[in-house]
Formats: structure tokens, C-alpha cells, sequence
């Protein structure tokens, strides 16, 4: 029995060694793991690759997870891919299980201010102090607090609506912060408000880079990119607000205008292709009206109207949409063009040739339409002060040759002198015809038509009368001739 006991015994306690042995392996082993990856880990980021890195950083931390040197060794990896929130996370715990980890109190320092987060840096750098009173980069503590103080004024500025001096402290803590989504969007704000969209883009385009989804800074940029009329990249930016978000109110209501815009926009274009220049200036009046304030879309409407306009005819119409732009801006060259094509259409030259001037000193020259339009409108006047042969046919400056053609036969059979009684009415009524006759010989003739438009002498020896003073009489008029017959009209 005795002997029994002790067999059992020592049976025992083999299998307790074995065990403990089988311990002591394993954890040699998962000793030997952690160390293979934690240098897999290490050749990778030393080779650039960061993905690799990051992953076997992951395994690592899955088997030490209280390790705070495997936490900071990873914060470096999340630096390098610029993802700053992971990054700072890192140094969170890697400091949680080391407090005194000298080196990630450090970085975290930095990386806040970097980050906007001045306050904390202020208070990391007192840490710091106290672990390591000679750490060098404690000279970096006057930053910290420069950022922070700036903050807090900006802050202040911003609530009061001060835009200039919101912009100005925040361009100080910009100087340290300037991964710093909240400040760029403060900033951003401020550029809006002053005016300065293209500014506004530019720094939400910052934030957006550092937060993709940013739902403030996207919708700011589209709003932004809306006014200074760029629709197309307005609606892209509504468009990335609403996959994050589908009930953004402000989004979705600023999509609905934009959309409306664009399409009248097409709509508009058509029709005015097809020639339907009433509907063309329905679908205008309808866009104005979808944001009359607009400082780039109303103007740039309002042009297309006033076109729209001399198209129909509507010649007061047309100057009032133009000289309604010039209020709104006075250095717009197209509307004083514009203005001194409805001018001319309504026989007010010397006004045009003013407005044509103006619109040439604005485009410094760089515009051969109103160069040709100030011509044009030069030689009107001139014309207007002599013999206006367009008025004498009751045609306009643009019409076509069957237009004066029509016009001179109706012209012709009214005054010529067969049909007037007694001598003075004769008389009258035969210079009236030489005259109409005039206006047709010039008028059908493309090259005497061309000269008169420019203004210069059509007859020789003209000089400054305006005129041809010798006719062929009634038989030199070919609707009065026929394969060499001379015809004579009775009336009554």
C-alpha cells in the first residue's frame, strides 16, 4: 500500500513538471512572436511601407495591449499618413499606461498645438516640466501659449461678429495650429462673411483634406462656390453633404435653388437657339427671380435679358435691364456696350457714341465688337447730322436687301410726281422721290452701303453735303425701267 502511495505520488508530481515546462514554452514562445512582428513592424516603416507597418502594429499591441512603447512606436506610423486624430490617440495611451513617457509627452505637445489643441499643449509642456526641467523642447511652451491666448480672442471676436479681428487673432494661432480643422473653418467663416469667397475655398479645401466629411466645411464651400457663380461645383459639393448626410436641411434647400438655376440656364439657351426669344426671356426673368441679389448670376441674366430684349424689339426694356446692371456695377464694359446698341436702335447716337467710349476705356481696348460698334455708331451720328437714307427708306440699319427694296417701291409710288397736283406740291414731291432714290441707290449697293456705314463719302466730290446732287431722273430707277422702256405712272 505504502509502496502504492508513493507511486502515485511521484506520478503527480511528473505530470506538474511537465505542465510547468509546457508554461515556460509557450510563453517563450509568444515572447519570440511579439518580437518577430514588433521587427517586421519596424523594417516596414524603415522600408516606407506604412500599411505593412501599421498592421503588424496592430498584432502587437492585440498580444502587449498595455505596452506604451508599442503604442508610441505606432503614433509614428499615423504621423507619417498625415491621420492626426489616430495619431494623438496613440500618445493617449501610450502616456495612459506610462505617464512619464518623456518622448510621447513630447510629440503630444507638439501635436496638439499642431492640431488647435493649445490649452492641453499648455498644460503637457507643465508635465513636462516637471518629469524633464531641461527637455530642450520646452522652448516651444511660449508657442503654446501664444496659440491658446489667440484662441480664446478669436473666440471673443467671432461671437461679437467682428469679422476682420476674428481673422486676424485666428491667423495667429494659424501660424502653430495648422492642421486645425476648427480654426480653418473659423477663419473660413470670417473670409465669407468679409467677401473674400475664393479665400473662404481655399481654407475649406484645407479643412476638407483633413476631414472629408466635414459636413460645415462643405456646405460653406458650396455656398461659397455659389456665389461667385462657379453652379456646377457649388451642386458637386451640396451633392458629397447630402451621401453623409440625405435631410441636411441647409443642403438640401441650397441643391433645390442651384439646380433651379442651372436648368433655366439650359433651358434658356435653347430656346434662345431656337429663336424663341419671348419664352428665352420668360425663362431669364424666372431665374432672376429665384435670387434677385445674386451678385454674379442676376448681372450676368440681366445681360442676356437686355440681348433677349433688342431681339424682340423691346428697346426700353433692354436699356433697363443694362443700365440696371451699371448700378450694380459700374465697371461692366458688356453693359455700356449693350447700352449703346439699345441706343442705337433707338436713333440716339451721340448718347451711344458716349456709352460705346466708356465701354472701350473700361475693356482697355481688348474688345474689336465695341471698337466696330463705336465706328458704326460714329458714323450714324455724322450721318444723322447730313442725309439719313435708312430713315428716308423708314427701314432699320440691319435690314436686308428685299426689306429695302420693298420699302423703296412703296416710297417711290407715293411720291412720285405724277401723282401730285399743282406746282408746289409737285415740287416737293420730286424732291422727296430724288431723295428716295438716293437712299435706294446707296442702300442696294453693298460696297456705297459699306461706305456709308463707316461714314465716309459715297459720291464723289460729296464733301460735306451727304449727297449725290445730279440724277438720272425717274428712268434711271429700275423699278420704273424695263429691258430699256420708260415707264410713266398715272394715278387717280
Amino acid at each position: 500500500m505504502l509502496h502504492q502511495g508513493i507511486v502515485q505520488c511521484l506520478l503527480k508530481l511528473a505530470v506538474l513538471l511537465a505542465c510547468k515546462g509546457l508554461v515556460y514554452a509557450d510563453s517563450s514562445d509568444a515572447h519570440s512572436s511579439v518580437g518577430k512582428l514588433r521587427s517586421g513592424a519596424e523594417l516596414a516603416f524603415s522600408n516606407g511601407n506604412s500599411d505593412e507597418s501599421l498592421k503588424l502594429w496592430e498584432e502587437v499591441i492585440a498580444l502587449e495591449p498595455e505596452n506604451d512603447s508599442n503604442y508610441y512606436k505606432r503614433f509614428r506610423v499615423f504621423l507619417r499618413q498625415q491621420k492626426l486624430k489616430e495619431a494623438l490617440s496613440d500618445l493617449n495611451s501610450a502616456l495612459k499606461y506610462n505617464p512619464s513617457n518623456e518622448n510621447a509627452l513630447v510629440q503630444r505637445s507638439k501635436l496638439q498645438i499642431r492640431m488647435g489643441r493649445c490649452d492641453e499643449a499648455v498644460h503637457d509642456f507643465a508635465s513636462l516640466k516637471k518629469i524633464s526641467p531641461n527637455n530642450k523642447e520646452l522652448s516651444k511652451q511660449a508657442e503654446a501659449v501664444t496659440c491658446s491666448q489667440a484662441t480664446v480672442q478669436a473666440k471673443q471676436a467671432f461671437a461679437a461678429s467682428n469679422w476682420p479681428l476674428a481673422k486676424d487673432y485666428l491667423d495667429q494661432a494659424l501660424r502653430y495650429a495648422e492642421a486645425a480643422p476648427s480654426l480653418l473653418l473659423e477663419r473660413s467663416w470670417c473670409w465669407f462673411h468679409l467677401g473674400e469667397q475664393y479665400d473662404a475655398i481655399a481654407d475649406t479645401g484645407k479643412v476638407l483634406k483633413l476631414e472629408p466629411d466635414n459636413m460645415e466645411a462643405l456646405e460653406l464651400r458650396g455656398r461659397a462656390y455659389y456665389i461667385i457663380g462657379e453652379l456646377d461645383t457649388a451642386m458637386n459639393h451640396y451633392r458629397k453633404a447630402l451621401k453623409f448626410d440625405p435631410e441636411h436641411k441647409t443642403c438640401k434647400d441650397m441643391y433645390r435653388v442651384v439646380k433651379s438655376i442651372t436648368d433655366g440656364q439650359k433651358k434658356f439657351e435653347k430656346a434662345s437657339a431656337a429663336g424663341d426669344h419671348k419664352r428665352a426671356a420668360e425663362l431669364l426673368i424666372k431665374m432672376i427671380n429665384v435670387d434677385s441679389g445674386h451678385r454674379t448670376i442676376v448681372p450676368k441674366a440681366r445681360l442676356d435679358l437686355a440681348r433677349t430684349y433688342r431681339h424682340l424689339k423691346k428697346h426700353k426694356e433692354a436699356k433697363q435691364e443694362a443700365e440696371l446692371v451699371i448700378q450694380a456695377d459700374e465697371n461692366s464694359a458688356e453693359a455700356y456696350k449693350i447700352l449703346g446698341q439699345v441706343l442705337v436702335d433707338l436713333e440716339d447716337y451721340e448718347a451711344a457714341v458716349i456709352k460705346f467710349n466708356k465701354a472701350k476705356e473700361l475693356s482697355q481696348g481688348q474688345d474689336r465688337e465695341i471698337e466696330d460698334e463705336l465706328r458704326k455708331a460714329e458714323a450714324a451720328l455724322k450721318q444723322s447730322k447730313q442725309k439719313d437714307y435708312y430713315k428716308t427708306l423708314k427701314v432699320s440699319r440691319k435690314a436686308t436687301l428685299k426689306e429695302i427694296k420693298k420699302a423703296y417701291r412703296e416710297l417711290a409710288l407715293i411720291w412720285h410726281p405724277d401723282k401730285h397736283k399743282g406746282e408746289e406740291d409737285k415740287e416737293r414731291a420730286e424732291k422727296q422721290f430724288q431723295l428716295v432714290a438716293e437712299a435706294y441707290e446707296v442702300l442696294s449697293d453693298d460696297e456705297k452701303r459699306q461706305k456709308y456705314d463707316r461714314g465716309e463719302d459715297v459720291f464723289p466730290n460729296q464733301g460735306g453735303g451727304g449727297g449725290q446732287q445730279h440724277h438720272q431722273g425717274f428712268g434711271g430707277n429700275p423699278f420704273f425701267r424695263q429691258g430699256g422702256q420708260q415707264f410713266h405712272f398715272r394715278f387717280g
